[in-house]
C-alpha cells in the first residue's frame, strides 16, 4: 500500500495490487449446451467458446458466468446443497416456462414469502437454480 494526500487534504491510501475479478463458475458435462441454457434465460446473454471448450455467458448484471469440462484426470469435489444460482425475475412464471422450454425442471411448486415469490427450478445439469420475484 501506498499513502498519499487527496483533495480535500485527508490521508488516502492505496492499494497497489488490482481488485479481485470476481466469475461465477460452473462445472458442466456439456459447457456449450449449459452455456446456451443461460444465455437464453437471461434474455440473450453474449455467449463466447473458448477454444478448449469452456463457454462464457455475459449476465445482465455485467458478471461473466463461466462453463467448463472438469478435467478427467482428478476426482471432483463433492457439490454440497448450499450454494445455488439465484436469478431475480420482473415476471417469475413468464421466466419459468421460458426455463422449462430450454430444459430445467421444476423442484419445488412457486411459494408466496414476505420477501417475495420463488420457485426453485434445476438446469439441464441437475444445478439448483432459484427464480426469485421482488414483493
Amino acid at each position: 500500500m501506498k499513502g498519499g494526500v487527496g483533495k480535500s487534504g485527508s490521508p488516502v491510501l492505496r492499494l497497489q495490487m488490482s481488485s479481485p475479478f470476481i466469475r461465477l463458475v460452473l462445472a458442466s458435462r456439456n459447457p456449450r449446451r449449459l452455456a446456451h441454457f443461460y444465455g437464453e434465460l437471461v434474455h440473450g446473454g453474449a455467449v463466447t467458446v473458448a477454444p478448449a471448450g469452456a463457454a462464457a455467458v455475459r449476465l445482465p448484471t455485467g458478471m461473466d458466468m463461466v462453463l467448463y469440462r472438469p478435467s478427467r484426470q482428478r476426482p471432483q469435489p463433492r457439490q454440497g446443497g448450499c450454494l445455488a444460482l439465484c436469478l431475480r425475475c420482473t415476471r417469475l412464471e413468464d421466466t419459468r416456462q421460458r426455463a422449462m422450454a430450454l430444459g430445467a425442471q421444476v423442484l419445488e411448486p412457486l411459494r408466496e414469502e414476505p420477501f417475495g415469490r420463488e420457485q426453485w427450478l434445476l438446469d439441464p445439469e441437475g444445478n439448483r437454480v432459484l427464480l426469485w420475484e421482488d414483493p
